[in-house]
This record gives C-alpha cells, structure tokens and sequence, in this order.
C-alpha cells in the first residue's frame, strides 16, 4: 500500500511540470493481484475543489446557524406559547367564576324581583284597607300567599336557564315599573279620598260616644218603659257605667247644655251638612255653650238623670231639623264596629 502512494505521489510530481488545461491520471495500485486502478481529472476540478469544499463548509455553516436561529425561535415560541396558554387559562378560570358569580346574582335578582311583586301585593292589600277603613269602595284583593318555608332537589343550573330567568327577571321588573308608577298614581289617588273621607268622617256622627258599644234600645216606635204604651224613641240607648266618658260624635260646636226634667244633664252640638247631635242623662256636664270641639273629645259622663231608669246615654242624631236613626252614622265609625255592637233592653 505504501509503495503504491509512492508511485501516486511520482506520478503527482511528474505531472506538475505538465501545462495547464491538461488531465491528471491517478493510479491506485491494490496489493495483490487486483488490477490497477485509473482516474482521470481535469485540472479545472481539481482547481475548483477548494472552491466547492469552502462553499460546502459555508453552506453546512449557514444551514447550521439557521437551523440553530430556528431552534431558538422555536424555543421562544414554545416558551410564549405555554405562557399564553397559562395567562389564558387563568382567564378562563376567572370568567368561569365570573359567570358564576353572575349567575348567583342573577338568581339573587330573580329573588328580589319576586319579593318586590309580594312587596306590590303588600302595597295593594293597604290601599285596599286603607279604602276599608274609611269606607271607600275598593278592589278585589289578591289571595294572600305564604312564603314561610322552602325546599326541594338540588339541580345544577344550565346556560338555557340562566337565559330564561334573565328573560323573565326583566320582563318582572319592566312590569313592576308599570305597576309601582300606577301604583303610586293611585296610593296618590287614595291618599286625597282618604283625607277628603276622613274630613267627612269627622263632621260626621260617626265616632262612638261612649267606650260602651252596648245598645238598649233602639231608635223608632217601641214600648215606653215608663207608661207601658207605644211611643217614638228619638235616639238609641247605650248602656254604660255611671262616670263613663262621653265623647263628641263629630266635630263641631257646642250649641246648648243644661238640665230639663226627661233629658237630665244634656249637651247638644251643631256639626256641617245641617246635622246635630244630643248627649242625654249625663251625671257630668264637661263643656260649655259656644266651645269648639272636635270628634273624640270628652264633653261629659254617664249618669242616669232625668227620665231614666239606669246609667246610659241616650243618643241623638238630627237631620235638618228632623231626628234620624243614628245607627247608619255610627257603623261608618273609625273607633269601633257594628259588628261589636250587643243589643240589651230595658234602658230609656
């Protein structure tokens, strides 16, 4: 093997002298009995060969610095990306917790909406009480509920509930706009008829006299207990306990008081709209011709003078001059009902 390289780098030498342009021939010489081996090259690739070796090395090191820029970038894609993923991840959790902090106040709203309606509901039995309680006519009220307990399955909530209930929560409160801005047109409403009922009631006998609801005798033709024969009672009897409070029916002012023989100690007040009311058989006299009083004040007691034959009021309501039954006034009374009233005979 040695004495063939030998014989190649001869050959080499020999072949230097050569001009250009011209071919060398490389021989290699096998040990053995293998045969010869002949190349032929140009000069034109053999000058060109340090040429092509340094443009393979500049490629090799071009396409290993790229690659090796491409790892980098692909790294800081990488690493971006996994940032990105966990930044949006965390995101999600929260909007996730959002949404379902959300959907908790929705259903909290949805709540509130429904104890608003009930609120309403409230609203409209008091005006409708209210109407009662002075005697305006007033609405069919609502059957009352009671909310007084819950319960039932647990289920979990789903995107096309949570849509329903947004639904019907604003269809609630756009409604309850309506009807609380009717509402209070009407509370308005009631409230100028209750003072104008109010300012009626008290002109009017409607108050009771007496704590006493307990009436004796009527008003109309009835049996004298005196004579035992048929006569016209003027007023009701109401029995009482002597030193009972007798209070003003109305306001108004007092017109007359003294003492006659059947009525007794007596009081008698001019009220509006040509009515007058007359206070009978008092033991006390506690006011005077001329005072101002409204209804409700104290204007003397119970007693049993004059022609009676026990401690009671009797009680009159004049009309224009004309003595009306004062039952119909007294059952529009604020203080007091018809309902309590207990029937007794046997007083004058």
């Amino acid at each position: 093997m040695n004495h063939s390289l030998n014989i190649f780098w001869e050959v080499d030498m020999r072949k230097s002298v050569v001009p250009r342009n011209k071919h060398f021939t490389f021989l290699v010489l096998p040990d053995g009995a293998r045969p010869v081996l002949r190349f032929r090259v140009h000069t034109f690739i053999l000058a060109m060969l340090p040429v092509i070796i340094v443009l393979l090395i500049a490629i090799a090191s071009t396409l290993y610095l790229l690659h090796d820029r491409a790892r980098g970038q692909l790294d800081q894609l990488h690493s971006k990306l996994t940032s990105t993923n966990e930044a949006y991840t965390s995101q999600l959790a929260k909007k996730e917790g959002t949404i379902k902090q959300l959907q908790n106040e929705l259903a909290e709203l949805a709540q509130q909406a429904e104890s608003v309606e009930l609120r309403v509901e409230e609203l409209n039995k008091l005006e409708s009480d209210v109407k009662s309680l002075v005697g305006l006519p007033k609405e069919t009220a609502a059957a009352e509920s009671d909310d007084t307990g819950v319960g039932g399955e647990f289920v979990a909530v789903q995107d096309a509930d949570i849509v329903d209930l947004a639904h019907d929560t604003g269809m609630i409160f756009s409604s309850l706009g309506d009807e609380i801005s009717d509402l209070r047109d009407r509370l308005d409403s009631t409230k100028e008829q209750a003072q104008k009922r109010l300012q009626t009631l008290r002109v009017t006998p409607t108050y009771w006299p007496t704590q006493s609801q307990r009436i004796t005798s009527f008003f109309g033709v009835r049996m004298d207990p005196f004579s035992g024969e048929a006569g016209v009672h003027k007023g009701i009897d109401i029995a009482g306990h002597r030193g009972d409070s007798v209070y003003a029916a109305a306001d108004g002012q007092i017109s007359d008081t003294g003492t006659m023989s059947e009525r007794g100690n007596y009081v008698t007040i001019t009220h509006a709209m040509g009515l007058t009311t007359r206070y009978f058989h008092l033991s006390k006299i506690l006011a005077h011709t001329g005072d101002r009083v409204q209804q409700g004040d104290i204007i003397g007691e119970i007693g049993s003078t004059g022609r009676s034959t026990g401690p009671h009021l009797h009680f009159e309501v004049v009309k224009h001059g004309v003595s009306v039954d004062p039952r119909p006034y007294l059952k529009m009374a604020i203080k007091g009902s018809s309902a309590n009233v207990q029937v007794e005979k046997g007083q004058d």
